[in-house]
């Protein structure tokens, strides 16, 4: 966690992902631009005292934009607002978690995850409760496949399952039972992907919104 109560973490998305992020992303820029030229805002002719008021009342309508989810403008912004309706979207954010052990937050990957199989990086800052929340949820609704899993691998130490599997049924034997077991176990990284996808989604459909009521 950093000096802002911030929590650094990377999600591991699929190039497409990232190429609609950026696009996302631009998109949301220029809309934050169109809303800034508002007349509200301009500090043309006025005093040094009454311009600070207008430039702190501009920042303040922009962090209600971000926090209400009308205005996705930065990575972060998108991302936090994605996870939480991903987090909803899974019946988990109303929940109470108990705390996160610590094998929980170890920086290796839990058994059964998948994030080897996405090429790009997407480095986020989050508040800390939210990543906290996510841990809280992944782990508790995964730890008994993660320890059967442990124990698979205790009884299989030659074998090295593939990192992504399209049908675990067609699979033989020991491999099968891994892929199913791993399928029951829902990582940070797959709550990091669902949100950006979310927040993805959620920009688009706010502009088109904004379009139709033009």
């Amino acid at each position: 966690m950093d000096k802002l109560g911030k929590a650094p973490v990377t999600a591991k998305v699929s190039l497409g992902t990232r190429e609609r992020l950026t696009v996302e992303l631009e998109a949301q820029r220029a809309h934050r631009v169109t809303l800034a030229s508002d007349q509200r805002w301009s500090v043309k002719g006025l005093t040094r005292q009454d311009a600070a008021q207008v430039r702190a009342a501009w920042r303040r309508e922009l962090d209600r934009l971000r926090k209400a989810g009308e205005l996705l403008d930065t990575i972060d912004v998108l991302a936090i607002h994605g996870i939480e309706l991903e987090l909803r979207a899974r019946g988990w954010w109303d929940r109470r978690w108990p705390a996160v052990p610590e094998e929980a937050m170890d920086p290796g990957r839990w058994p059964g995850s998948r994030d080897g199989g996405y090429p790009k990086a997407v480095p986020l800052r989050l508040p800390q409760p939210l990543a906290r929340k996510t841990y809280a949820a992944c782990w508790h609704t995964s730890v008994k496949s993660i320890e059967l899993l442990r124990d698979w691998r205790d009884r299989h130490p030659g074998m090295v399952p593939a990192r992504y599997f399209a049908d675990p049924e067609k699979l033989p034997g020991a491999l099968q039972e891994y892929a199913l077991l791993a399928q029951q176990v829902t990582t940070v990284g797959d709550v990091w992907r669902g949100g950006l996808e979310r927040g993805i989604e959620a920009g688009t459909a706010l502009r088109a919104g904004l379009q139709t009521t033009k």
